[in-house]
């Protein structure tokens, strides 16, 4: 993200350190939103699955939904995950991809995990044992 400074013709453009973040989704899923808040959380407690801001936006992505996954037993997440996995990842200072990637990483987690298991920062062991749906 860039900003400008000064005015007139010596206006000079700097850099800003907080990331272009994609914009959070706007619907709410009051009846649900509060246990994905909570599970999102008890995820990114754990250092594993912690968004890192030196991380790709895919990564921290992937990382956080396999966490969802070894929390909760299973990838079928409950309705705003996708939002509170945004705001956690903002929290941590780390970039973070839309919505609809978002959605498209959980749903190829769930049908190829294998597919991860050469990127940075994914735990490979949960992969294989998403592979294999061996229960935690």
């Amino acid at each position: 993200m860039t900003e400008l400074r000064g005015t007139g013709p010596a206006r000079v453009a700097t850099a800003t350190t907080e990331p272009d973040y994609p914009p959070l989704p706007k619907h709410l899923f009051q009846a649900t939103q509060a246990e994905a808040d909570a599970l999102v959380a008890e995820t990114v407690d754990d250092e594993r699955f912690r968004p890192l801001p030196d991380l790709p936006p895919a990564s921290n992505a992937v990382r956080i939904i396999v966490g969802c996954w070894y929390v909760s037993g299973t990838i079928g997440l409950p309705r705003g995950w996708v939002r509170s996995i945004m705001v956690a990842c903002r929290a941590a200072g780390a970039s973070h991809p839309n919505a609809k990637c978002l959605r498209w990483y959980r749903s190829k987690v769930a049908d190829s995990p294998s597919y991860f298991m050469g990127m940075r920062g994914v735990p490979r062991e949960l992969l294989q044992q998403i592979e294999q749906d061996v229960e935690v």
